[in-house]
């Protein structure tokens, strides 16, 4: 099935006894994070205490398992790993490979007639560590607010139901009038009748599910400072 059966139940995720920390932030340098090229900020400061990713840098984790909103419900939880360790530039470890986010479902909009694709709202609340260390985050996505399908994804659905009833020009027009934000323009560009049909039932018909495979990327953005021990 799609959920994964996490090894660390919920309950020890919410207990913070022992296994949060809290340290002063004393002297330190500042270095740059590693990160993708659309963060404006990639700042961390590094002390002896531990390092602080500062706001608004970006942090890159991957879909732990494969997922499908179809098996999904609000209040469910989903796995991300590190499956690549956070390091500053400098080549100070900040996040070590195999640690893990937590994030929990908040909403899912069904897929919805007209072709409007399903949406997936996530809250991601922990970062757990591989010595047990759990740390509460502030994270969202980076470019939007929820998980959803995109054009691509939408135009194929449609292609794939105009190509069915027999008319592959019209399929063709269904995917780049989609792709451009313009539906109408797939039935101009396709000729035949038949393939009209299909345009139009693929575009009346409901939208997708969400699907992800496991270790797709995530590009989040920390909406607060981010305090990490010293490993």
């Amino acid at each position: 099935m799609y959920k994964k059966i996490f090894s660390v139940s919920l309950a020890s995720l919410m207990l913070f006894s022992g296994s949060t920390f809290a340290f002063n932030i004393e002297d330190g340098s500042v270095e740059h994070l590693k990160s993708d090229k659309s963060s404006k900020i990639n700042l961390v400061k590094v002390t002896p205490a531990g390092n602080v990713i500062q706001k608004e840098n970006h942090v890159i984790v991957n879909f732990a398992q494969n997922f499908n909103s179809k098996y999904y419900k609000t209040g469910d939880y989903v796995q991300f790993n590190f499956d690549e360790s956070l390091q500053t530039e400098e080549g100070t470890l900040v996040i070590p490979c195999g640690s893990t986010l937590i994030a929990k479902i908040t909403e899912i909009c069904p897929p919805k007639w007209f072709s409007r694709n399903a949406k997936v709202y996530m809250e991601f609340t922990h970062i757990l560590l591989p010595d047990g260390t759990n740390l509460p985050v502030s994270l969202q996505m980076a470019n939007k607010e929820y998980f959803q399908e995109g054009a691509k994804e939408t135009a194929g659905k449609i292609a794939g139901y105009t190509l069915s009833i027999g008319a592959v020009g019209s399929g063709l027009g269904a995917a780049i009038g989609v792709a451009a934000g313009h539906t109408i323009t797939g039935l101009i560009i396709g000729g035949s009748i038949g393939g009209g049909v299909g345009l139009v039932t693929g575009v009346v018909s409901p939208g997708l599910h969400y699907k992800a495979r496991k270790g797709e990327k995530v590009i989040l953005k920390l909406n607060d400072k981010l305090n990490v021990p010293a490993q």
